[in-house]
């Protein structure tokens, strides 16, 4: 977990909220992203802001993803024949 590797264990909440708000920052403001060309989060969305067409950056297709809802459509296709008979 990001969060560990970052900052270490908590033993108080305090210390707990301290890692969380640190790492989400560390996310947002210090961490480039191979899906937005090596910028950060707060970059790209700076960028949008003013700009009239914002870039796009897609998701990109994940195969394990993919199988999941074809999972599902098959699941949901086989308890509908089993329902028509």
């Amino acid at each position: 977990d990001m969060a560990k590797v970052l900052f270490g264990k908590a033993h108080t909440y305090e210390e707990a909220a301290e890692i969380i708000y640190r790492t989400y920052e560390y996310y947002i403001y210090r961490y480039p992203q191979k899906r937005f060309h090596g910028k950060t989060a707060n970059q790209v969305r700076q960028e949008a802001l003013t700009a009239v067409t914002p870039e796009q950056y897609p998701i990109a297709p994940s195969r394990r993803i993919e199988r999941f809802w074809e999972g599902i459509e098959k699941s949901k296709a086989k308890h509908q024949a089993q329902a028509q008979q």
